[in-house]
């Protein structure tokens, strides 16, 4: 469960990556260093939490063995 957790917030954060650079390419009236710090912390965020989703399923699965 935690493992697929964790790939569906690696996804998340690729669509947040994508969904950035194409907000900087549509020139929006957001200020770009603000659009990019903002979405460059939340796609750092969610990468970290799904590698930790990850890492913890394989220690559970580990021990269980």
């Amino acid at each position: 469960m935690k493992k697929e957790l964790g790939k569906i917030l690696i996804d998340i954060a690729k669509l947040i990556i994508g969904g950035v650079i194409l907000a900087g390419l549509m020139r929006q009236d957001i200020p770009p260093l603000l659009l990019f710090m903002v979405g460059g912390i939340v796609a750092m965020l969610t990468i970290w939490a799904g590698l930790v989703l990850i890492s913890w399923d394989k220690k559970t699965n580990n021990k269980k063995r």
